[in-house]
């Protein structure tokens, strides 16, 4: 009895398994999204002259998520997209067209100038560019961000880039998942027959 018990928890365990693999990945994006109202652009990459970040839902502070995701604290964008660095105004965020003519999503000075952000602390210091002296300007931080699981669209599709792992099971391609949920179905099937 206690052969056949440990088998059905094998199975279950791979049963179960096979869920989590497929689902424990749904989960929402904890930065904000934008709508140009110009335009049919969403972003939700705030690109500046030597960074691209994204803003917490939670707590308006940006992040930088070119290369390891760095919070800066010292931060803050309110509703209104203007940009607060400890507690003064020193910019904003919004939409302009870049180089290649597409309204892109920018943290720029009080000027309209592109801003550098210092890495470390998130002090921006204005350049002499704006957002149309650059191309092929990123829009999605799913690209960017360390956990892609958090990309996940509601509707289950896998984050652009991520593809499911498959096997080849009985001659068909199948996620690996479904493969050892399968496996421990038949291997506990098995077992209820050897003991009956």
């Amino acid at each position: 009895m206690r052969f056949r018990r440990s088998s059905c928890v094998v199975a279950v365990g791979l049963g179960l398994f096979g869920l989590t693999t497929s689902y424990s990945l749904a989960q929402t994006r904890p930065w904000d999204g934008f709508e140009d109202d110009q335009s049919d652009s969403i972003c939700d990459v705030v690109n500046a002259a030597n960074a691209e970040l994204v803003v917490l839902s939670d707590t308006g502070h940006l992040v930088i998520i070119t290369g390891p995701d760095v919070i800066l604290e010292d931060t803050f964008v309110d509703f209104n997209g203007d940009v607060f660095y400890l507690g003064d105004w020193v910019g904003f965020v919004d939409f302009a067209l870049d180089g290649d003519g597409f309204r892109t999503l920018w943290w720029m000075s009080l000027t309209g100038r592109v801003v550098n952000v210092n890495g470390f602390t998130g002090e921006p210091t204005e350049t002499e560019l704006f957002p149309g002296d650059y191309f092929d300007v990123p829009c999605d931080a799913c690209d960017f961000w360390d956990d892609p699981s958090v990309c996940v669209q509601p509707d289950g599709d896998e984050p652009d880039g991520i593809t499911p792992i498959t096997i080849n099971f009985c001659g068909m391609n199948t996620q690996l998942s479904m493969a050892l949920t399968a496996v421990g179905l038949g291997f506990m099937s098995l077992m209820r027959r050897r003991q009956v």
